[in-house]
């Protein structure tokens, strides 16, 4: 099963997160063979708040002025930390409105939903339990609402990090959404020349449910695994976790491989936003404690 991308979407503000992202997002676009983007999103003051009487236009507007050069000074820093050798400069978007952008999340959404097959590189704001809760974390949002696959790099990252992946973590339970994140799984592993990681979390006390004879669960979800992601010329490894804990476990398993900078690709399993925010989600969690860049495919 695989996955289509034909556009690479980064959103930058010019921090140094926006920066490793745009990073590991010119490494995306080359191992999929696909162009780069660059976003910025900036927000206008209403129009009581800013110096643009009713008869001037927001074009002559001293502060959107301003933004246009933040904008700019985004841009620049981005481009600085896009691979050197890339050979076509990437596209630069800014996105506007003549009111108010309030939602800078939303935003995104909408611009990805614009561009069909993308893949959307954002870098991550950790928060805490109480502080996700009540603020809202703007690359939680895009996870929960976008409609293509979405890579988070960690708020730390370094450059060296950013530029490369050495082992591809793939967790798998046979279901549709992990078989579609295995189609992307294997695309990258083949390009970048990195072997594949099967991983599959079975609660302790779980049987295997089989009976003499017969597949058994784990055998039947990697097999699946497998399948969808066709054939990785540096290997697949299969791991059984037996933990009750499944993000934590997985992240536990990309601890074990940082020194090859690993990158974990799941599937995200589309529960609403109220039932992530009381129950948890595995992927949502994988993403607040993984060292390395995780990719969510819907």
């Amino acid at each position: 099963m695989s996955v289509q991308v034909s556009r690479i979407i980064v959103p930058v503000d010019g921090s140094p997160t926006a920066a490793a992202a745009a990073r590991h997002a010119s490494l995306l676009a080359r191992l999929l063979d696909a162009p780069l983007q660059l976003l910025h999103v900036m927000p206008l003051n209403p129009a009581e708040l800013c110096d643009i009487p009713a008869n001037r236009q927001a074009e002559a507007d001293h502060d959107r002025a301003v933004r246009r050069e933040i904008a700019e000074e985004a841009f620049a820093k981005a481009r600085a930390a896009i691979e050197p050798t890339r050979k076509k400069a990437p596209e630069e978007i800014v996105l506007e409105d003549s009111t108010f952008i309030r939602h800078p999340e939303r935003a995104i959404v909408e611009h990805t939903r614009s561009q069909p097959n993308c893949l959307l590189v954002l870098g991550a704001r950790h928060l805490s339990e109480v502080g996700k809760f009540v603020q809202g974390s703007v690359s939680n949002e895009v996870v929960h609402r976008a409609r293509c696959p979405v890579t988070i790099v960690h708020d730390d990252a370094s450059m060296l990090e950013a530029s490369g992946i050495g082992r591809v973590l793939l967790p798998v339970d046979g279901s549709d959404h992990a078989n579609q994140a295995a189609g992307l799984a294997g695309a990258l592993a083949r390009n970048a020349g990195v072997p594949v990681e099967l991983v599959f979390c079975q609660p302790g006390g779980q049987a295997g449910g089989a009976e003499e004879g017969d597949e058994t669960q784990a055998e039947r979800v990697f097999r699946l695994g497998r399948e969808a992601l066709g054939e990785i010329p540096e290997g697949i490894e299969e791991v059984l976790l037996h933990e009750e804990r499944f993000a934590e476990a997985i992240v536990s398993r990309a601890r074990q491989h940082l020194a090859e900078r690993p990158m974990i690709v799941m599937g995200r399993r589309g529960l609403g936003k109220w039932r992530e925010s009381l129950l948890g989600s595995v992927s949502h969690r994988v993403i607040d404690l993984a060292p390395c860049p995780v990719t969510v495919v819907v």
